[in-house]
């Protein structure tokens, strides 16, 4: 048997592995190529390292004709699949999978069938069907997760159960591929650039209230070729291609009223049941006594996971006998075999209600209230929608309520990122039910109008955290609101509230910038215009943010349309004088783009004294930075140096978005002036701040005087990898360079650098680079500061600088 004298020290990669194994074999590559059916070009590049990823039918006919025993087969196997290193889009992306609340019961033969299924190259779509609380998530996220690790894709999760609007799930799906600013005419394409080849599963869940998005899904499947698409629904999409899954309720056995105590342990459904009911009641045991009661139980509620739960926690004031005889005797869960998926709706509903029936006046009122919160919730959120109209809920009543329907499981705690501010989401099936019983009791415009006061507020309050050193946090809650804004948002629409949309609109003008949702951000700005006429005030906001995203996108000449119009509103005295600053800040970037630099020069000066005087010190310090950008574009680089240092002392409080594009300001203009390592100390400190940003955008600015510095330093193969780097966050994500002084240097150091590397080394560092993460280019920033050559290449003998 040969291979038996397998490496068994360290792990190696599959190149050295495989020339290792055809030499103790005794094989040339010739040899070994003709014996496994392949060709002696694929052997070199296996053995070269030039195929990282080999597939598996080839790593299969190495093993054969090396006739390795097991272990070493099983070795060469795992080192073609070696842990996936993060790139830097990796680290900017969003978090991958949720963690579940509960633990896999009862379905562990389903995963197998569903692996085997999304294993097969004709299978693209499989849709998970069952009614609302059988478990569709559940399955779905325990078949993604068994895909998460063993790495055979990417996998990628989609959270549509909030969404209510189908033009809004194209917007969700960009959000968890990682992409910036799109449309949904658009999506495909760049989701195409987002998978860059890499085999991805998208988990699309709760689709069922959006299924006239069934032909962007199509779309998605017939433009990314190496996508599928896991989704769940009560309801298929009826789209070519698509493979159903039912999803039945958990396994309970015609003869559970019979069996013993330890028998029903084994059974799913009594099982999952237990562990419920321990949450709320930890010494509660399964007895002789009890066993047929609780499988009674399970039977009543069809062996439902939702209803199951639900009924649940109500052994923590009944006993199970009690249980059994109220829901013996309830006629709304009233059998009738044989049962068809519609009746288990019915069941799920009925559960729901029978839960509502118990709660006293109070409680139900809540339910009702929260229901118009799609997304998850703060106690001031349900505080404002549980207010009676004229006065304010007190936030003891509200955390009784709200504690009462987390207790019995009506209300679930949600993961929140803000340790200091606990959040609360309704079950999709609960918040349905509230919902119909708060139509049928006249009080839904009751609980808009407190939801639109908290959005109007929220918003507010949002705007000032957005510029402060609390940034990233206030990012955070804008995104855990994002929900329950764009609720009140439409439901102000559809009442052509068009001042309230502008306000709200207005307050989150720096989350659309920053999270690159321009595309949303305008579309709110825009609807708001239509419902014209708006007050002098609201309009002036809704215009000069309508042209912030306009600039965003790279239309400079709309952005320009929209400031003319606000220019006759921005002197009038109910306007926010912010909104006046922020409207001459964006002429001077409009001014700028079209390289009238005397007077973008001008707006920004004007910029920066009406946010001086209202001691907007973010605006303040923004402004310097564009009038520093000015100047290193008229070749002033001592003005420009002393723009920044001002710019750095009014933003000593800012946010750290507003550090992050002073630092590469500041990177830029130390390349400018030959300062190598000056610029590498800069890009250091912003790549920190991106980081816990997660911004896209000002990545792709940053890591182009970060390559320049490089170049500079005569390490060319560094700079075309840091390159490689900003090129796939920049095609993933559509983030593009918006700042002139960095997109020349972009262009000039792209050039030098090609030169100097020639082709093939190019090809080679760019590709590289692609596979870098942050912490790696911190990493190699910190070497070159060290001293040493850098970043594990030899530098490129160069000529003088470019």
């Amino acid at each position: 048997m040969r291979g038996d004298g397998e490496m068994k020290d360290q792990p190696v990669s599959f190149a050295a592995r495989l020339k290792a194994l055809r030499e103790a074999a005794g094989f040339t590559q010739e040899e070994l190529a003709t014996i496994a059916g392949l060709s002696v070009h694929a052997v070199s590049a296996l053995e070269r390292g030039q195929r990282r990823r080999p597939q598996l039918d080839t790593v299969r006919a190495l093993a054969d004709a090396l006739d390795l025993a097991a272990e070493t087969r099983d070795a060469l196997f795992a080192s073609a699949r070696p842990a996936p290193v993060p790139s830097a889009a990796d680290d900017l992306g969003p978090a991958l999978l949720p963690t579940p609340v509960t633990t896999f019961r009862g379905r562990e033969s389903d995963v197998p069938v569903l692996r085997d299924w999304l294993a097969r190259p004709d299978v693209r779509l499989i849709t998970l069907v069952g009614p609302g609380g059988v478990g569709k998530t559940r399955l779905a996220l325990e078949v993604a997760r068994g895909i998460v690790e063993d790495r055979s894709s990417r996998v990628v999760f989609t959270p549509l159960a909030a969404i209510r609007d189908p033009g809004l799930v194209a917007c969700a799906i960009a959000e968890a591929l990682g992409l910036a600013d799109l449309s949904a005419t658009d999506l495909s394409q760049r989701a195409r650039a987002a998978c860059d080849g890499r085999p991805t599963l998208l988990v699309l869940d709760n689709l069922e209230q959006v299924l006239d998005a069934a032909p962007l899904v199509a779309e998605l499947l017939a433009s990314v070729p190496v996508l599928r698409i896991l989704a769940s629904s009560r309801a298929p999409l009826r789209i070519r291609g698509e493979r159903q899954y039912p999803v039945a309720p958990l396994t309970l056995p015609e003869r559970a009223e019979t069996m013993s105590a330890a028998e029903l342990l084994r059974v799913p459904a009594v099982r999952l049941f237990l562990e419920r009911v321990r949450d709320a009641q930890p010494e509660f045991s399964l007895t002789a006594a009890t066993a047929p009661v609780i499988a009674a139980i399970c039977r009543r509620l069809d062996a439902l996971p939702l209803a199951l739960e639900l009924a649940a926690p109500w052994l923590k004031v009944l006993s199970a006998e009690d249980l059994a005889h109220r829901l013996e005797r309830n006629p709304l869960l009233s059998i009738a075999e044989p049962r068809d998926r519609h009746e288990r709706h019915q069941t799920i509903d009925a559960t729901v209600e029978w839960s509502y029936q118990l709660l006293d006046r109070e409680t139900r009122r809540a339910l009702r209230r929260v229901s118009v919160l799609p997304g998850r919730f703060s106690m001031d959120a349900a505080a404002a929608v549980l207010a009676e109209p004229g006065r304010s809920c007190c936030g003891g009543d509200v955390l009784g309520l709200v504690a009462a329907l987390v207790d019995k499981s009506l209300v679930l705690r949600a993961t929140s990122r803000v340790p200091a501010r606990p959040v609360y989401r309704s079950l999709e099936t609960v918040r349905a039910y509230g919902a119909r019983e708060l139509a049928a009791s006249n009080e839904f415009e009751g609980a808009m109008e407190g939801l639109t006061r908290y959005c109007v507020n929220e918003a507010a309050v949002a705007f000032q955290g957005l510029v402060g050193p609390g940034q990233a946090e206030w990012l955070h809650r804008v995104e855990e609101d994002l929900e329950n804004y764009r609720a009140a948002l439409v439901w102000l629409l559809d009442r052509r509230r068009g001042a309230d949309v502008a306000i709200i609109a207005w307050g989150l003008l720096l989350y659309w910038v920053i999270r690159g949702r321009a595309s949303e951000g305008l579309w709110w700005y825009e609807a708001a215009l239509r419902l014209s006429p708006l007050p002098r005030a609201e309009q002036a906001q809704a215009l000069t943010g309508a042209a912030v995203m306009r600039l965003l996108q790279g239309d400079s000449q709309r952005a320009r349309s929209a400031l003319s119009v606000a220019a006759g509103l921005l002197d009038a005295a109910d306007v926010d004088p912010i909104v006046r600053a922020k409207a001459a800040d964006v002429f001077a970037r409009v001014e700028f783009d079209a390289g009238n630099l005397s007077a973008a020069r001008a707006w920004f000066a004007r910029a920066a004294a009406g946010f001086s005087a209202l001691d907007a010190a973010w605006g303040t310090g923004n402004a310097l930075v564009g009038l520093s950008a000015v100047a290193i574009e008229m070749g002033d680089a001592r003005e420009a140096e002393r723009l920044l240092d001002d710019a750095a002392s009014a933003l000593e409080q800012a946010g750290p978005w507003f550090v992050a594009r002073a630092l590469c300001m500041r990177a830029v203009l130390a390349v400018r002036v030959q300062a190598a390592d000056q610029a590498l100390k800069l890009v250091r400190q912003s790549l920190t701040r991106i980081r816990d940003l997660h911004d896209k955008s000002a990545f792709v600015h940053v890591t182009v005087p970060l390559a320049a510095a490089a170049a500079l330093r005569g390490e060319h193969l560094w700079a075309a990898r840091i390159l490689g780097a900003q090129s796939i966050v920049a095609e993933r994500s559509g983030a593009a360079i918006v700042m002139k002084p960095v997109s020349d240097l972009c262009a000039q150091v792209t050039r030098e650098v090609r030169a100097r590397l020639g082709p093939d080394r190019w090809t080679w560092a760019h590709a590289s680079g692609r596979e870098t993460s942050i912490d790696t280019l911190l990493h190699d920033i910190d070497g070159a500061l060290a001293g040493g050559g850098c970043v594990g290449e030899q530098p490129v003998p160069v000529s003088a600088g470019p």
